[in-house]
Formats: C-alpha cells, sequence, structure tokens
C-alpha cells in the first residue's frame, strides 16, 4: 500500500492519541478512503513503533466514535461516515494549549450548575422525555460503538435550552465549538467504554432531579459531572511536568 502521507514514531506520551490523530490525518488527507481496509496491527505497530496494544487501544477509541470499522476475521476498515464523523467532531482542530483547557473548563464550572438550577425550575414533561432519550441515545452508541462527542454533548445542550437565560445561552453558544473540542481532547486521553457509561449515568443521575424537582441537587451534581472532567485534564498535565 503506497502511502503519501508520512507516518512518523509516536511521542512516548499518549502513544495511542498520538497515533488516533495520526490516523485520522491521513483519512482526511484522502490517504485512505471510507470503505477502504487499512493496515493490520503488526504493520502499523511497525510504521508508528509502538506496540500493538497502543495500536488496539487507537482502532478502538476510532471504532467508537465512527471512523474505523473492525470486522471479525477480515480486518479493519475506514469507516463510511468517517469524514462526516471526523468533521462534526472537529478532530483535526482539537484545542491543543492545556491552560486554555483548564480555563475552558473553569468557564463551564463557572456557567453550567446555576444554568442546570434554572432548567429544573423551568423544565417541562417534554424536556425531561427529550433528556432521557438523549441519554438512551449515547448508551446505544456506546454499545454499538459509534459514539460521537456530539451526542455526550447534546445532554448539556438541553439543558442549556432548558434554563431560558437567553444571556447565558448566547455566551455557552458562542464557544460551543470549543466545548465540543474539549470533550474531545478528554474522550481521547482517558477513553474507554466504562468512562463513557460512567458519564452517561451521571447524566441519568441528574435527569433523576429535574423529574424530583430537585434543583439544588441537580445543580451540585452538574458541579461535580463538571469537576470530574477537569480533574482529568489537570492530572494529565501535572502526569507531563
Amino acid at each position: 500500500m503506497e502511502l503519501i502521507y508520512m507516518i512518523t514514531p509516536a511521542k512516548k506520551q499518549n502513544l495511542y492519541a498520538e497515533v488516533s490523530k495520526q490516523i485520522i490525518r491521513m483519512i482526511s488527507d484522502g490517504n485512505w478512503q471510507p470503505g477502504e481496509k487499512i493496515m493490520g496491527e503488526i504493520e502499523l505497530s511497525k510504521e508508528f513503533q509502538v506496540s500493538r496494544n497502543s495500536i488496539r487501544e487507537s482502532i478502538k477509541a476510532l471504532e467508537l466514535v465512527g471512523i474505523l470499522e473492525s470486522r471479525t476475521g477480515v480486518g479493519t476498515f475506514v469507516a463510511q461516515q468517517a469524514i462526516v464523523n471526523i468533521n462534526n467532531m472537529h478532530l483535526t482542530t482539537l484545542i491543543e494549549s492545556e491552560s486554555s483547557l483548564v480555563e475552558l473548563m473553569e468557564t463551564r464550572l463557572i456557567v453550567e450548575p446555576g444554568l442546570t438550577y434554572l432548567a429544573v425550575k423551568k423544565a417541562t414533561d417534554e424536556d425531561l422525555q427529550e433528556l432521557e432519550e438523549i441519554i438512551e441515545n449515547g448508551k446505544k452508541a456506546v454499545a454499538e460503538k459509534n459514539y460521537t462527542f456530539d451526542l455526550g454533548f447534546a445532554f448539556h445542550k438541553k439543558v442549556f435550552s432548558m434554563s431560558g437565560n437567553k444571556i447565558l445561552i448566547n455566551l455557552l453558544d458562542s464557544i460551543t465549538g470549543n466545548l465540543i473540542m474539549t470533550r474531545g481532547k478528554v474522550f481521547f486521553q482517558h477513553l474507554n467504554e466504562y468512562i463513557l457509561n460512567y458519564e452517561l449515568n451521571e447524566h441519568m443521575e441528574m435527569l433523576d432531579c429535574f423529574k424530583k424537582r430537585d434543583a439544588v441537587l441537580a445543580k451540585n451534581m452538574m458541579q461535580r459531572h463538571i469537576e470530574g472532567s477537569l480533574n482529568m485534564i489537570i492530572e494529565e498535565e501535572q502526569e507531563k511536568k
């Protein structure tokens, strides 16, 4: 297989994240087309100069977000919707600055719990039904390995809209792209199905607070939820020092 894009050895830190980014770039640049079979684990391991385990982790991550597709006994292929998913999730423009990432999450930590409080106060039965459907869609996507960042963020966007506060909604809408990219960076650095399901379960717990009209508890749970993501980023930053 002749490659136009030159694969470079992955850096020692976050090996599978580095491999994932290069695979995404190769697909974006047209070196691998939707539906095309890519190299096997052994060949990829040699090209990237990483272990086969790192290659497996990368492939699994890209499967979960609908970019690669593994077929038992056949191999790994570029998913038919790979380009669409890459564009939708802004994976090629992820935030690289850890300080910007922390500041962005701090902004969420300040704003979103308050919005959640307002959302509980104003929630309709239709709103609650939509939140439940969003969570179920997320769980189904994780199980079927086609989870996208947009699906994960849909719960938060719905809570924004339910708050009815146009000023705060506009503030968060203005940085929606960065919020999605934030989730992308956290996702790639800490991806596994356990964490994704844990996050979805936290969404379900918040939904229970909505149903009970417990605005204070819902606010506190949203704060804890965002703090969890923020702490992961801070821990990652400290490990690099």
